[in-house]
């Protein structure tokens, strides 16, 4: 009799431990649901390795938003130094901190370099979709080659560690992400490329906010003093 309520105890343990270990499918199913379905996004982030920099982005879709990047961050971008680009929905404005610069025009500089050298602010968000939104949603269908590490504080939040193969053209490689366990919002994102001649790299989000209240005032651009408005940015 003491030996089978040892063995019934050892079971009750099992089980309420299996019930208490986070699904992984379930996880990456939720992340997938909020970057699939945002109306309005606002990410900040720091990015070491490949393309190390800083950038600051907010969408308010169809056609508002505020992006600032310092370095070379954006995919086979040109490292322009600091470059600020927001629309109000009526103008967009393209600014170089370098140059003292800027252009008020229906159009933007592109998100990626690979679209002509002028879009319109529709364009942008789209594209803008497609590197922030789209990308962690599609990736996050990816559960069977994915797998719960463990469960850490990171960015001052309770994360799950989640390593991920995604079989992607383009995204091979190994990623660690850090997912806010409350909100499903990444937090933290480490690279292992497939290939030794890459570097590794990270990204760290600062600020990560999905369809929660903007600012207003962020959808509009004052020039800095000194600065001159021209035809084409130099």
């Amino acid at each position: 009799m003491y030996i089978f309520r040892l063995a019934a105890a050892g079971w009750i343990v099992s089980a309420l431990a299996a019930q208490s270990q986070p699904d992984t499918a379930a996880i990456l199913g939720k992340v997938s649901q909020v970057y699939s379905n945002a109306k309005q996004y606002r990410f900040a982030m720091k990015k070491t390795g490949e393309e190390a920099g800083s950038l600051e982005i907010a969408v308010q879709k169809p056609n508002r938003f505020r992006f600032e990047a310092d370095g070379r961050v954006i995919d086979g971008a040109d490292d322009l130094g600091k470059v600020t680009m927001v629309s109000d929905g009526g103008s967009a404005w393209n600014f170089l901190a370098e140059t003292q610069q800027y252009t008020r025009k229906k159009t933007t500089l592109p998100l990626l370099d690979t679209e002509p050298p002028e879009i319109t602010p529709e364009t942008f968000a789209l594209q803008a979709d497609a590197v922030f939104l789209t990308r962690y949603a599609e990736m996050a269908k990816a559960v069977e080659h994915a797998r719960l590490l463990r469960q850490e504080i990171a960015q001052g939040a309770n994360c799950f560690v989640i390593e991920l193969q995604a079989p992607l053209p383009g995204y091979r490689d190994t990623y660690t992400w850090w997912v806010d366990a409350r909100r499903f919002v990444i937090l933290r994102e480490d690279t292992k490329p497939v290939s030794s001649r890459r570097p590794a790299s990270s990204v760290v989000y600062t600020f990560a906010a999905i369809d929660e209240p903007l600012p207003e005032n962020l959808f509009h651009f004052t020039p800095p003093p000194g600065a001159r408005q021209v035809e084409r940015l130099e």
